[in-house]
């Protein structure tokens, strides 16, 4: 194996190594729905669509904890089905950097659901790509109907890189309540303090340091 080969097969080692070592950091922003102003969840999509009362916004009823929470409603018609939904991607939304290839994704969320005929509640945790393709997914995770706050989690693997656009990934999760296109259909949920833990990429500063150590070991092997 020639020396540049070595080089090279090092400074691999080395990177993911330091992304190993490194410790996960929460990567949801806004994950309590304290911050904005108004019903303005803020660094969160949300979709209320379909029939009449279909909504989804922050709120003030019943948060688990602080003094805000986020409601998802969902209000069937004849003939109308209604998802009210909300979601974040760690990239595009909470603006962070890219998640580290090879570490795993935990995510959890606290839900106060009621379904009513024909109603559902789910969350996905997804890994996107550069191009938003999914590239791992956890699947539907479903949600049941409950007196009170139930935890939920799960964790998603994070693929190697590879070539664009598999080069950079982002964690996507997306919670949603869905009733029937019928009169009476419902469903409804509190969400609370939602946490997705991952590990990003190292900053450039740290990456130059990594690199700019790989060479000196290597002229001390070829010594």
């Amino acid at each position: 194996m020639s020396m540049k080969t070595n080089v090279r097969a090092l400074g691999l080692v080395a990177l993911f190594a330091f992304a190993g070592a490194a410790s996960a950091s929460s990567i949801v922003a806004n994950g309590g729905f304290e911050a904005g102003a108004g019903t303005d969840s803020d660094q969160w999509n949300e979709i209320g669509a379909g029939a009449a009362g279909t909504v989804s916004e922050r709120s003030t009823v019943m948060p688990l904890t602080g003094v805000h929470s986020h409601r998802l409603s969902a209000v069937g018609a004849p003939g109308i089905g209604s998802v009210a939904s909300l979601f974040q991607n760690s990239i595009a939304d909470a603006g962070m950097a890219s998640l580290a290839p090879l570490t795993t994704v935990n995510a959890s969320i606290n839900a106060k659901v009621n379904l009513g005929p024909g109603g559902v509640a789910f969350y996905a945790l997804r890994i996107l790509n550069s191009e938003g393709t999914i590239v791992a997914d956890s699947g539907l995770q479903g949600l049941a109907s409950s007196s009170g706050y139930v935890s939920y989690n799960t964790s998603v693997n994070v693929p190697a890189f590879g070539a664009f656009p598999n080069d950079s990934y982002a964690s996507f999760i997306e919670i949603f309540v869905a009733a029937g296109a019928f009169d009476g259909s419902t469903a409804s949920a509190f969400i609370d303090d939602v946490q997705i833990d991952g590990t990003l990429v190292p900053a450039p500063g740290a990456l130059a340091l990594v690199g700019l150590a790989i060479p000196a070991v290597a002229r001390r092997r070829r010594a």
